[in-house]
């Protein structure tokens, strides 16, 4: 079977996994090849293997964009569901990252705000009251304290996004609790709480699965059904990914728990990432196509279901 790796190369070129394929995609695959391609592969069991096979030779529809950006986007039978993934790539030295504010009556949908910013690309923030359509998570830019992490979301937000300076090109995630956020974020310029954290240090940080209560009973709905994901991380190069599962579209797109979303970011060999809102929320927009992904809140598959949010995380040239 011929590999479609000149694609997936231009997402992932600096990925070891993907320059062994790119070298030998011309080839059959034999069981020599296979074997030394699985051995890249962090330890699961066979059934990531499998999914992370399936994940790399998708069929991945992909953009070439200005500064060495790239958007691909696919859909896939993984983690035995359907998945409809959207993802951009940027290399972060050549944009500049920032998180615009526009909470109460200014809150509007991601493409809104982006537009209005004149952004090139953009993805929803993080979590934020409802009603209000203000952050409820720590949220600074420069000096100005923007939101705090509210008691209710502490069993998920472990974690900040930071740009640590003004220009926009350092992106740090981290794992934080509310009471070290002055200590490590202090010389940062912008820091957004979020979380979980998904993977640090290459190493997923998120349990498979997440039990309510003491005696092992029932599941945790945040983390362990499925839903619409956005997530944003890095690689060892500085490209900055933002990525956007789908959900809550039977039979086009199911969603994914924490602990996938935590395994496409593996798949991706990202250093560190961390999980942002989701549900509604979850869009990933760029000023030359639109919406990329398919929005879940008119409960159709397209690109108009989005929700107002409070806060985006906008990328400029």
């Amino acid at each position: 079977m011929l590999l479609r790796l000149a694609k997936i190369r231009l997402l992932l070129q600096n990925s070891y996994i993907v320059d062994f394929l790119y070298i030998y995609g011309i080839m059959k695959m034999t069981l020599l090849t296979l074997a030394l391609l699985l051995a890249a592969f962090p330890i699961w069991g066979n059934d990531r293997e499998k999914d992370s096979l399936t994940f790399v030779n998708a069929e991945w529809s992909i953009t070439k964009l200005e500064g060495g950006a790239t958007a691909m986007s696919a859909q896939m039978e993984i983690f035995e569901s359907v998945q409809n993934i959207s993802i951009i790539k940027y290399p972060a030295r050549r944009f500049r990252t920032a998180f615009v504010h526009s909470p109460g009556e200014m809150a509007g949908k991601t493409s809104e705000i982006a537009q209005r910013e004149e952004a090139s690309m953009a993805m929803n923030g993080s979590y934020f009251n409802m009603k209000q359509l203000t952050p409820c998570t720590y949220f600074r830019i420069a000096d100005q304290v923007l939101g705090e992490t509210s008691a209710s979301e502490s069993f998920r937000v472990n974690g900040v996004v930071g740009i640590r300076n003004r220009r926009g090109h350092r992106v740090k995630i981290t794992s934080c609790q509310p009471s070290d956020y002055n200590e490590i974020t202090e010389r940062w310029h912008s820091v957004l709480a979020a979380g979980p954290v998904l993977v640090e240090d290459k190493e997923i940080i998120v349990p498979e699965i997440t039990k309510t209560d003491e005696n092992g009973n029932g599941a945790d709905a945040f983390y362990d059904k499925r839903h619409p994901r956005s997530a944003m991380g890095y690689d060892k190069k500085g490209n900055i990914y933002l990525i956007v599962t789908d959900g809550r579209h039977p039979g086009d797109a199911e969603g994914t728990s924490i602990y996938e979303t935590a395994l496409i970011c593996s798949f991706l060999n990202l250093e560190d990432a961390i999980n942002l809102d989701g549900g509604g929320s979850s869009t990933l927009w760029r000023s030359e196509e639109g919406v990329l992904n398919h929005p879940s809140d008119n409960r159709k598959f397209d690109a108009q279901g989005e929700r107002k949010v409070p806060n985006i995380i906008g990328v400029f040239r």
